[in-house]
Order: structure tokens, then sequence, then C-alpha cells
């Protein structure tokens, strides 16, 4: 199949492994070696083994990292072992932004699992990803690509929502407003008889 196929990034990302969806090790003490598999990610896409200097934040920023988050992390190192991702120097230096900024605000309102087990979140992520590295998918325009991952945000559907509720309570205080008033005039008029 070609390069950066959806379905087949979706596909790969669907079959990551349990092995995958264990806690850091900043969060538990048999966790996952969440900075080994990190640097070894950037290893593999840039295809420079011996590579010592990483861009990660520092340890204090690491172990701030919620478990939702971390495990994000993890399925998302997985979905960077596959093919189309190995040997793409060009991108390992937009990785950070993908893990510790767009990924983490998707991971705030997305179940891990869900990035498994999900066909449109495990899309969002792949989406996601293609995005951050700057990569347009195959068969798809810039703008293609851009709206799709605008429809499967899942920070972008939390704000509307938030929003939708905000104006909803709005119109619900006017409403209370509007009947107390009417009570007062009612009791007013009923008080002057």
């Amino acid at each position: 199949m070609s390069k950066y196929d959806v379905f087949e990034l979706v596909t790969y990302l669907r079959k990551c492994p349990d092995s995958f969806l264990k806690s850091s090790d900043f969060l538990i003490k048999d966790g996952l070696n969440s900075t080994a598999l990190i640097c070894d990610t950037y290893r593999i896409v840039s295809n420079d083994f011996l590579r010592t200097e990483f861009n990660i934040p520092t340890n204090i920023d690491l172990n701030l990292i919620k478990d939702n988050h971390w495990l994000a992390i993890h399925i998302s190192v997985w979905l960077l072992s596959h093919q189309d991702f190995i040997n793409k120097p060009f991108i390992a230096d937009k990785l950070y932004n993908f893990w510790f900024e767009e990924l983490r605000e998707a991971a705030a309102y997305v179940k891990f699992k869900e990035w498994i087990n999900d066909d449109e979140r495990a899309e969002e992520m792949v989406r996601l990803l293609l995005n951050c590295c700057e990569i347009i998918p195959n068969g798809e325009s810039y703008d293609e690509a851009a709206d799709k991952l605008s429809s499967l945000s899942s920070a972008d559907r939390h704000k509307v929502l938030k929003q939708s509720y905000e104006a909803h309570e709005r119109i619900m205080a006017i409403k209370r407003e509007m009947a107390e008033k009417k009570a007062r005039e009612a009791a007013n008029t009923y008080g002057r008889e």
C-alpha cells in the first residue's frame, strides 16, 4: 500500500500490543521505561542510533505527566514504529510538539483504550501525528486533511460542547430572571388591588 495511508495506519495502530498499555515508570515502580521508549523512537525515526541528545522535557516535568497521557504516548510510540515513519529524520524535530503538546491536549478528553478500540479516536491519533509532522495523508489535499482532523478532534468537540452548555445556561438564567420579574409584577399588581 502507499505511504501515509490513513486506513493502513489506523489498522496498524489498533494492533497495538498490550505490552505498550502499561503505566509509566514515572508513576509505578514496574512500569514501562517511558524515557527509553521515547529515545528509541527518536533513534528509529531519525535513523541515528548513536544519538544521545533528545528533545524531551526535564525529569521534573516528566513526573507531572498524568497516566492517561503517558499511555497515549506509549500507544503513539507503537504507531511510530510503522514502516512509514522509520528513517524519516525530517519528522524527528516535530515529535516533541506531538507528544507533549498536541497529544497532551487530546488525552485530556480521550481515555487511553479509546485510541485503540474506537475507530474515530484511532483515526484522530493518526491524523494528529501526520498533521504535527506536516505530512498530508495519501489521496488527500491539505484542506481535506485539515477538515477531517478538525471533525475528529476531541479537544475541538469538547470546546463546542462547553460553549453550547454555557449558551444553554445563559438562556436558562434569562428565562429564570424573566419568570421572577413576571412573578414580582403579578405580586405587585395583586398587592395594589
